[in-house]
């Protein structure tokens, strides 16, 4: 035994002569282990699997690195067919204590027989599978299963309890019992075998006898044995006479017909009717076998086909999608067309509305220059012959129809392409701003300043939200281009008589197209 702090081997006294740590505790543990483990052994000598498994699990928890008690647990999972379980308690045992372990034997002996070791691996997963079939009420298919793992494995307790409940559940009292006493065999206390003893006790109204050896008594040497010989010692010796053969009468001969009559006919009903029955009962449980497995394969076979079924309705659906597709391309294609009669024969308005509903990305190769061409052509005619209306309802004063004509000419070329963008731009502003919508023509001023640095000037002081609008006090003014009154004589003046029609004569020197008229008043 060593220190738990230090790993010092110790000694017979109370402390630990490495680190000084007292033991006492961690002494009284290994006491309380090893008692555990005593009692543990006593109880498998006996064959108490049961009660030997739980003292030998509290001996662990007192002490894990007990391998004598480890292994002995895993002797007791093996004597109860849980090879699996042995072989983890021997493996943790070996990597505990490498030299002069036991466990290494155990380990060889079990994995030296690969063929053993394989049935018992496939009893396991049969009992498993049992237990799922009796989860699913399948109880003939758990029987079947429980009776190859019995004749597998004869020591796995569990499938012999389990075989023994299904009986029990189908009235079958003595094959339970049968069962369950060799159950007993095995390990001879444990709870859940007398358990079931007890329920069939209480079923039946018949005791259970568990004795496994019967004593079998011989007679003195002056009393007829068994066989019908007479036996007495002479000396040192045993002498043994036969019996006088007598013959029969008539009416012992009928007694011994009548016998062998009725033991006949006992070992037909408890010999061949049970052989018949059972061989029956496995030809029906062989046949439900076939059927759920001939139902299992055409429910499979039937999802197959609805998922076949599936794949043709979606390559269904996939050509439909793409006849659509081709459709629409079609018609685009078509009111591409359509869209270039129009352009040529002048209709530009309708030509632009229409292009507009087409996406471009619908065009491939020369379709989509032509969408191009068509589009930049149409947009440029529309901006022009906006332009134009614009600035004609400019210089007649129309100011409303003005700046409607002037706000679609600036829509129709949001690129900002056209030569004259400045120019309606610029139009626009002073239309919103005769019109006394300072929302719009600070809108329109703002964009003008940002588009056209080098000329914000010119209408930063018709800005209303700008310090130098205020100054001018502009509230009043109806033109304050004076293109309006130009155009008809008139000189263009606010309300208020100060003149500011005239603020505009700046812009007279960069249109090459430009006509002076009032006072010095730019009409375009």
């Amino acid at each position: 035994m060593r220190c738990v702090y230090c790993n010092t081997p110790l000694a017979a006294i109370d402390y630990c002569p490495g680190c000084g740590a007292d033991i006492t505790i961690q002494k009284r543990i290994m006491r309380i282990s090893n008692l555990l483990y005593n009692q543990g052994l006593e109880k498998a000598r006996i064959r108490d699997m049961d009660g030997a498994i739980a003292c030998l699990k509290r001996s662990l928890k007192f002490n894990k690195e007990n391998t004598d008690a480890r292994n002995l647990l895993g002797l007791c999972y093996f004597e109860t067919g849980e090879a699996v379980s042995a072989l983890c308690e021997w493996v943790v045992s070996k990597n505990l204590k490498g030299e002069d372990n036991p466990a290494d034997h155990y380990i060889d002996l079990l994995q030296s027989n690969k063929n053993r070791l394989d049935i018992m691996n496939q009893t396991i997963r049969k009992y498993n599978q049992s237990v799922l079939y009796c989860r699913e009420d399948n109880e003939d298919m758990a029987i079947i299963q429980l009776k190859k793992v019995i004749g597998q494995n004869p020591k796995l307790v569990k499938a012999y309890q389990l075989l023994a409940l299904l009986y029990m559940k189908r009235g079958e009292y003595e094959r339970a019992r049968k069962l369950l006493k060799r159950t007993a065999q095995i390990d001879t206390t444990n709870t859940t075998t007398l358990r079931y003893l007890q329920e069939i006790e209480e079923a039946t109204g018949k005791s259970t006898n568990l004795n496994r050896k019967h004593k079998k008594y011989e007679r003195d040497s002056e009393e007829r044995g068994i066989s019908g010989t007479l036996r007495y010692m002479s000396g040192t010796e045993m002498i043994i006479q036969p019996t006088t053969f007598r013959d029969s009468s008539t009416i012992a001969t009928f007694i011994n017909i009548i016998l062998g009559l009725l033991l006949g006919g006992a070992i037909v009903w408890f010999l061949v009717v049970p052989a018949n029955r059972q061989t029956v009962n496995d030809e029906a449980n062989q046949q439900v076998t076939d059927a759920n497995t001939k139902l299992a394969s055409e429910s499979a076979r039937v999802q197959e086909l609805e998922d076949e079924i599936d794949g043709y309705l979606q390559q269904v659906e996939e050509a439909n999608q793409e006849q659509e597709d081709a459709d629409a391309k079609v018609q685009s294609y078509e009111d591409l067309l359509g869209i270039a009669n129009l352009y040529v024969s002048g209709d530009q308005s309708s030509a632009a509305s229409m292009i507009a509903a087409l996406d471009a990305e619908a065009f491939e190769g020369n379709a989509k220059t032509l969408y191009e061409s068509l589009n930049g052509a149409v947009q440029s005619s529309l901006f022009t012959e906006y332009y134009n209306a614009g600035t004609q309802a400019y210089a007649g004063g129309d100011y409303t129809t003005a700046a409607a004509q002037l706000q679609l000419a600036v829509d129709a070329d949001p690129n900002r392409e056209n030569a004259n963008y400045a120019q309606a731009l610029f139009y626009l502003g002073f239309a919103y701003y005769n019109l006394g919508n300072y929302t719009q023509s600070d809108s329109a001023f703002n964009q003008f300043s940002t588009y056209y640095p080098d000329r914000a000037s010119e209408v930063q002081p018709y800005i209303v939200g700008s310090s130098s609008a205020t100054q001018q006090n502009v509230t009043g003014a109806e033109d304050v281009s004076g293109l309006g009154d130009a155009a008809t004589g008139q000189n263009a003046q606010g309300t208020d008589g100060s003149g500011a029609g005239q603020a505009v004569q700046e812009t007279n020197s960069w249109d090459s197209g430009q006509n002076t008229q009032g006072n010095d008043i730019v009409i375009y």
